[in-house]
C-alpha cells in the first residue's frame, strides 16, 4: 500500500509542476486536495492541513467557491480526527452554506452526513439522526446509491446505539442490499465487521434480506 501512496504522489506532483507552469489555479487546487488525502491516508494529518490550507487560499483568490466548499469539507476531517469537533462543525457550516448557495445537491448531502458524523462522534446520537436522515433523503433524489448505502449503515449503527435494534439493523440491512449493486469494498467491510458483532449467521442474515 505505501507503494500505491509513493506512485500516487508522484503523479499528484507531476501534475501540480505542470499546473503551475501554465497557470491553471483551479486544477492545482483540486490537486493539493487530492495530495492532502494521501497523507490523510497516512495519518499525517499535519502535512494533510497544509496542502489543504493552501488548497482553500487557491479558490478563495479565485472565486472558484465549489472547490472552497469541498476544501471546508475535507479540512473539518482532519479536525474531527483530531477530536476538536468544534472546529470541524464551524468549517462544516461554512461548507454547507455555500454548497446550499451553489444548488449543489451532491455537496450538500456530503456535507450534512458529515455534520452528522460529528453529532455521532460526540455522542449525540439524535442530532446526528436528524443530520444523517436529512442528507439520506437528498440522496436517494439525487440517486446517488453509494451515499445511500453509506448513510444507511450510520443511521443503522446509530439506532443500535439507542437501543433501537430493530429499526438499527433494518437500515444496516438496507445497506447490505444496495452495497450488493454498488460494490463499496470499504463499506463491505464494514457491513461483516458489524453482523460478526451483532452475532448475525449467514443463514439469519439470508432470512432478514428475505423480509426486507
Amino acid at each position: 500500500a505505501s507503494g500505491d501512496y509513493h506512485t500516487a504522489l508522484k503523479l499528484f506532483n507531476d501534475a501540480l509542476k505542470i499546473q503551475r507552469e501554465i497557470g491553471d489555479k483551479e486544477g492545482e487546487g483540486t490537486t493539493l486536495n487530492n495530495i492532502s488525502l494521501i497523507y490523510v491516508a497516512r495519518g499525517d494529518y499535519d502535512t494533510a492541513l497544509i496542502y489543504l490550507n493552501k488548497a482553500l487560499k487557491i479558490s478563495k483568490e479565485i472565486g472558484d467557491k465549489e472547490g472552497e466548499g469541498t476544501t471546508l469539507n475535507n479540512i473539518s476531517l482532519i479536525y474531527d480526527a483530531r477530536g476538536d469537533y468544534d472546529t470541524a462543525l464551524k468549517l462544516l457550516n461554512d461548507a454547507l452554506k455555500i454548497k446550499r448557495e451553489l444548488g449543489d445537491r451532491e455537496g450538500e448531502a456530503i456535507t450534512l452526513g458529515n455534520i452528522g458524523n460529528n453529532y455521532y462522534a460526540r455522542g449525540d446520537y439524535d442530532t446526528a439522526l436528524k443530520f444523517l436522515k436529512e442528507s439520506l433523503k437528498i440522496q436517494r433524489e439525487i440517486g446517488d446509491w453509494n451515499g445511500v448505502a453509506i448513510n444507511s449503515f450510520n443511521i443503522g449503527k446509530n439506532l443500535f446505539y439507542q437501543n433501537k435494534q430493530q429499526e438499527g439493523l433494518k437500515y444496516i440491512i438496507e445497506a447490505y442490499k444496495i452495497n450488493q449493486q454498488v460494490g463499496n469494498y470499504e463499506l463491505e467491510q464494514a457491513l461483516i465487521k458489524t453482523f460478526k458483532q451483532l452475532g448475525l449467521t449467514k443463514k439469519q442474515l439470508q432470512k432478514y434480506l428475505k423480509q426486507t
